[in-house]
């Protein structure tokens, strides 16, 4: 073998060692793109199968004694190509590697910021819910309050529409007894000793006893028009007797009294007595004893 031969054949084996070596740096420098190692792997192998066709062809070239240097350095300067792509292949790769390792490092953080943010508004969520319910218990609270405030002044309004029709009595009363007065005294004795009898007020015939303050009743029946009789679901066993006097309502509205005149344990009966002309005692009115407990 001549020296050109030698020195091609220890060109091959170099470019054979050179190639092993940058299948070696390949493979270790993307463990993960399997798909670009075999795409060398079959340049290697495509340049191996060059390499082993020039070597026939260079072989039967020196056998027949003919000068195809000109082909092998051609072939040679397509394979230092070939090893120049690879190389700058590999150098694209390494820095999409370095592209995804940064974005995947900027997901993370991404990620931690996200966690944290949910983490503060779950804690705001946490704490308007502590707040709202805190808000409900005091509207709850105000509302009872408001309610209670409404049921006395409910009770205030109804205890000054009966102290006020009381008040209208008295005067009448008043007007009656003056009147009586003035009889009374144009009649001398006699008038006295019919008035005295017209009272109704003696050892035979007591006043009637005191009902208990805030007993409270609903009118059950009522009798037929201009009778002003109606029936309430009250009665002796509730502190009631006859000749008391109970405020008749509706709602917050003053109707007028309830003299009581028949009284039994569980029920009783009265004359009604409005406010005002033309106002009717119902079915379903709410009584009440008089504020003060004392018989009008």
């Amino acid at each position: 073998m001549t020296a050109f031969g030698k020195l091609l054949v220890f060109l091959n084996l170099l470019f054979s060692v050179v190639t092993g070596a940058l299948i070696v740096v390949v493979f270790t420098t993307r463990a993960n793109w399997k798909a670009a190692y075999q795409d060398a792997a079959n340049k290697a192998q495509t340049a191996e199968a060059a390499y082993k066709a020039e070597r026939t062809a260079h072989e039967n070239d020196l056998k027949q004694k003919t000068s195809g240097s000109a082909s092998l350095e051609a072939e040679l300067v397509s394979v230092r190509n070939n090893l120049a792509a690879a190389l700058e292949e590999v150098d694209r790769n390494k820095k999409l590697l370095a592209e995804q390792v940064n974005r995947a490092q900027a997901a993370l953080a991404d990620s931690q910021r996200l966690e944290a943010e949910m983490g503060q508004i779950k804690l705001e969520r946490t704490t308007l819910a502590a707040e709202q319910n805190e808000l409900r218990t005091k509207v709850v609270n105000i509302q009872r309050e408001l309610d209670k405030q409404r049921e006395v002044a409910v009770l205030a309004d109804l205890q000054a529409k009966n102290l006020a029709q009381k008040n209208n009595n008295l005067l009448q009363s008043v007007e009656q007894l003056t009147g009586r007065i003035r009889d009374l005294e144009a009649s001398g004795a006699a008038g006295i000793a019919r008035g005295s009898e017209s009272t109704g007020n003696s050892i035979l015939n007591p006043p009637p006893k005191a009902a208990p303050p805030g007993v409270r009743g609903k009118v059950v029946e009522v009798g037929t028009t201009g009778t002003n009789l109606a029936s309430i679901n009250i009665g002796s066993d509730s502190g009631l007797s006859p000749g008391n006097v109970l405020t008749v309502f509706a709602g917050s509205d003053y109707k007028g009294d309830l003299t009581l005149t028949v009284v039994d344990p569980k029920t009783a009966v009265g004359r009604f007595t409005p406010v005002r002309r033309g106002v009717q005692i119902q079915k379903d009115d709410q009584v009440i004893t008089s504020f003060a407990g004392v018989s009008q």
